[in-house]
């Protein structure tokens, strides 16, 4: 288990941005991650099967943290 990175269970659904957003602690500073709504899905499904999910997620979120894939808004979309 990675110390540095701490994953806050907070998965919602961001009308805003047509994604479902969570984040995490790297370090002590919070990073969002996004992850797009697919065309012609519904958010209330999309969000139930991104949290059924959310260890791979995590593990995805870890990866691109990793590979400092943030966009310029210190993001991370998935």
């Amino acid at each position: 288990m990675n110390q540095q990175l701490i994953f806050n269970n907070d998965f919602e659904f961001d009308a805003k941005r047509h994604a479902v957003r969570f984040s995490c602690l790297v370090i002590g500073l919070k990073v969002n991650c996004f992850i797009a709504l697919p065309a012609r899905e519904e958010p209330a499904r999309f969000l139930a099967a991104i949290k059924a999910d959310a260890f791979n997620w995590e593990d995805s979120a870890e990866r691109a943290i990793a590979d400092d894939a943030f966009n310029p808004a210190g993001e991370i979309w998935l």
